[in-house]
């Protein structure tokens, strides 16, 4: 028998309604009322997600940020003290092991924010940098520690959030100079507020992992479940697995597994601008070969595209979906599609091969749904 772990929301999710379903050895929600009303209601008012499965990983030391600019693809020496970083984690042959968001939340030390699938391999993989990393400079203070057990995580994502959060964050407890606080984040910024019972301390951050603008809060676990009662007493609509996978893919944000994996480095997934351009990094190899190149494409009618469907171009397999879906907001099929590097799709005739059927698609920029 397989025992899925549970957030601290699993009965919420439950007297909601939500059909539960495996994801990452985790019992979560994949949608409430429908995946097409949770992504409108993020995309139109504004939608809460469990995300208390993620991983988070502290990194301390005095040697802590040293070390992390060597681990990661990009450094987090040079962050400002309420910045939260985007990098990737990659192998020694530069694929990804993981992609991640880091925190600084004190003096030399870093909270890693990881997928939860790939949370007991990041650990034992920043463990083993670390080893490659004393050989390389000796002796060096820092410590990897997983903290995943005392955190809970809730994003509340959508255009209307910042309208609604002075009413909102005050119904839950918020003190008013933290809201203040909180409503002038900038993007990709965090802000951390003492626990009143003296538990670890809360992190509020905004970064949007659906494109919209909002806030992640991470909190103790055990308040985890009265902060998200709060949130569903106030209106705001749940949104689960299947919503949080639509939305992502029509912001162009990549997925683990999909547009990044083990032989997918971040620059075959066309994140440049998160790798650095100098100096060593543990993946730095990936700098000298770019196996593959992503595209992006829409449906011309009502074919819905999955991944491992096979692009077509003049008779020929020219590349493979990474992710597809249907797309709400659009009203269409889209997909990201990996192709070789020199592959040029400009003016051609594009087709995916579906059910045996080759239909029309249209190349098209990403992110797939513009956004403010």
């Amino acid at each position: 028998m397989i025992y899925l772990k549970k957030t601290p929301l699993y009965q919420h999710h439950v007297d909601l309604g939500a059909r539960m379903v495996e994801y990452a050895g985790w019992n979560m929600p994949v949608q409430y009322a429908g995946i097409g009303d949770e992504t409108a209601a993020v995309r139109n008012e504004s939608g809460i997600f469990d995300v208390s499965h993620m991983g988070e990983v502290m990194v301390k030391g005095e040697d802590a940020a040293a070390f992390l600019d060597w681990l990661l693809s990009r450094p987090v020496s040079s962050m400002q003290p309420d910045q939260v970083t985007y990098a990737i984690l990659a192998n020694e042959a530069g694929g990804t092991v993981d992609d991640l968001l880091v925190y600084e939340t004190g003096k030399n030390m870093y909270l890693l924010v990881v997928n939860a699938a790939n949370k007991d391999k990041d650990v034992g993989h920043i463990n083993d940098s670390l080893g490659r990393f004393k050989a390389k400079k000796g002796e060096v203070d820092v410590t990897v520690e997983d903290v995943s057990d005392q955190y809970g995580q809730i994003a509340w994502q959508g255009p209307k959030v910042r309208e609604t959060a002075p009413t909102v964050l005050k119904a839950l407890g918020f003190k008013e100079d933290d809201i203040e606080k909180i409503l002038q984040l900038k993007r990709f910024r965090s802000l951390q507020i003492a626990d009143p019972d003296g538990g670890i301390e809360w992190i509020v951050s905004r970064t949007g992992y659906t494109g919209e603008d909002g806030f992640e809060i991470y909190l103790p676990i055990a308040k985890t479940a009265d902060v998200w009662q709060g949130l569903i007493d106030q209106g705001i609509a749940p949104a689960g697995l299947g919503a949080r996978d639509v939305l992502r893919l029509e912001a162009g944000m990549p997925l683990y597994g999909h547009e990044l994996g083990e032989d997918i480095s971040a620059l075959d997934a066309g994140l440049n601008r998160f790798v650095a351009k100098e100096g060593e990094f543990q993946g730095s190899k990936m700098r000298d070969t770019v196996s593959r190149k992503l595209i992006h494409i829409a449906a011309e009618g009502k074919a819905i595209p999955r991944e491992g469907y096979r692009l077509i171009v003049d008779g020929e397999a020219v590349g493979t979906v990474s992710s597809g879906t249907f797309s709400p907001t659009l009203g269409k099929g889209i997909a990201n599609v990996f192709v070789d590097p020199d592959f040029d799709p400009e003016g051609k005739e594009l087709f995916l091969e579906i059910r045996n059927k080759q239909l029309p698609f249209t190349l098209v920029d990403s992110p797939f749904v513009k956004l403010g």
